[in-house]
């Protein structure tokens, strides 16, 4: 029972580590066509019909699908240790 409740305390607290990890990783995969055309400028092309600000906000989306898959399969672990015990 014990072993269970430490498994809960530590999904909600890395929770959001995990949710900014899982940002970053997703992010830097759907940015890696994005390229400055110019050596002193700040306007970023991308290739691929998405706009930074579009990719950004679609890596937040996919990094929360992430973690609900995550938090399902946590979940999961948690309740075959309760049965085990």
């Amino acid at each position: 029972m014990r072993k269970a409740r430490n498994l809960t305390l530590s999904l909600v607290v890395s929770a959001p580590l995990l949710l900014l990890a899982n940002w970053f990783i997703v992010s830097a995969i759907l940015r890696s066509s994005c390229a400055l055309p110019y050596e002193g400028g700040n306007i970023t092309e991308c290739v691929g019909g998405l706009s930074e600000e579009e990719s950004s906000a679609v890596s937040a989306l996919i990094a929360l699908m992430i973690l609900a898959i995550q938090a399902v399969s946590a979940a999961l672990l948690i309740r075959r240790s309760r049965s085990t015990s």
